[in-house]
């Protein structure tokens, strides 16, 4: 088995909890610790805690960098929904009363130092990474393996963006390195009723709340009509209605309420204002208006980050090339041939899709580490 530690800002989209959920349940991996990053480090610490606990794990939790060591860097990455992913008896506790490790660069060295050949797998942002190589560079040469999901040639990409600086020193590292690049992972797209749909444990049942969270704020930022819009809307409609002011009210309320104050009385409002089509199928205006919320909502979604598990995972169903990676002050990748850094290239995406559906399907099983 393959020990693990992973690097991680879970909370903000549903891939990395996805990812956490496949290393947890990995027949292959044994997972040692979870080690959060990125804005809302105490937020991301009770969520992973969370996972780890409904998922029987006795991997380490514990609480990263919250800042990235770039002075430049963009403002963290958060939709404001994180927080609705913790349950409310979690929110009450303290960090150490969840069993979160406070001091993560001790707890990270010591477990670099207590097992032989482990694999760290980045799936955030890399300051972590960056901070461990700059004040225990020791600790770090132990790392046998590092797995990057980060990186877009050309282009700017989540990971490599927000702390560009962290990338740089990373990438001019002697680490072993596997990149997994956005473009790639953008090579399959899950159902988002794949997600939300889970059920058969506790486990399965948390992770669904997050993935209907990420898709209620997609679904919100989709549906924004300003105020003009909105009177040109209802001035085109309302001779339809002959008083009917059901639907407007609906559209105005919903309009002024805010998902990341209350989603879920943003959704009971939304799924309100869909069912009124019901009343209206003879106003072609509200039922094209209707179909194009309907559109705009979120089918599917990038599971990015569970890529880096899966090339763990089936080294034999990726392929890799074998260059030079530079990552500039904004975080933007260039490719040059040959080198040391291994970039994965091509995945087997049908065999991807299957090892996905069938991981996620299967209930979580009680486990212990293995121990050197």
């Amino acid at each position: 088995m393959s020990k693990v530690i992973l690097s991680t800002d879970i909370g903000t989209d549903i891939d990395d909890a996805v990812a956490l959920y496949l290393a947890m349940n990995s027949p292959v991996i044994d997972l040692q610790g979870v080690y959060v990053t990125n804005g809302p480090v105490e937020t991301r610490a009770k969520i992973a805690a969370r996972m780890v606990r409904l998922g029987y794990s006795d991997a380490i939790v514990a609480l990263g960098e919250a800042n990235a060591i770039d002075p430049k860097a963009l403002p963290h990455h958060t939709t404001g929904m994180e927080r609705f992913s913790v349950p409310g008896n979690d929110k009450r506790r303290t960090l150490p009363e969840l069993g979160v490790v406070m001091d993560w660069m001790d707890a990270m060295t010591r477990q670099l130092e207590e097992f032989a050949d482990v694999v760290v797998a980045s799936i955030a942002p890399l300051t972590n990474i960056a901070k461990l190589l700059e004040r225990k560079p020791e600790a770090a040469a132990k790392i046998k393996s590092l797995y990057i999901m980060g990186g877009r040639e050309g282009e700017r990409e989540h990971n490599f963006t927000h702390d560009a600086l962290a990338a740089q020193k990373v990438l001019e590292s002697d680490l072993d390195m596997v990149i997994v690049p956005a473009d790639v992972c953008g090579g399959h797209l899950v159902q988002m009723e794949d997600l939300t749909g889970l059920r058969g444990s506790r486990l399965q049942s948390y992770l669904a709340n997050m993935a209907k969270l990420w898709k209620l704020y997609h679904d919100s930022r989709e549906f924004s009509l300003d105020g003009k819009t909105r009177k040109v809307f209802k001035d085109k409609t309302l001779g339809y209605f002959k008083g009917e002011k059901l639907f407007y009210e609906l559209v105005e309320i919903l309009a002024r309420t805010r998902v990341t104050k209350d989603p879920y009385s943003y959704q009971r409002l939304f799924e309100m204002l869909k069912g009124t089509r019901f009343l209206h199928s003879d106003v072609p205006k509200v039922c094209e208006f209707l179909d194009e919320i309907e559109d705009k909502q979120l089918k599917s979604t990038r599971v990015s980050d569970a890529f880096v598990i899966y090339a763990i995972e089936h080294p034999d169903r990726v392929e890799e090339k074998r260059v030079t990676l530079v990552s500039d002050e904004q975080g933007i990748m260039t490719t040059r041939d040959g080198g040391k850094h291994r970039l994965v290239v091509d995945v087997d995406y049908r065999h991807f899709a299957r090892y996905l559906k069938e991981r996620l399907d299967k209930r979580p099983e009680k486990r212990k580490r293995v121990k050197a």
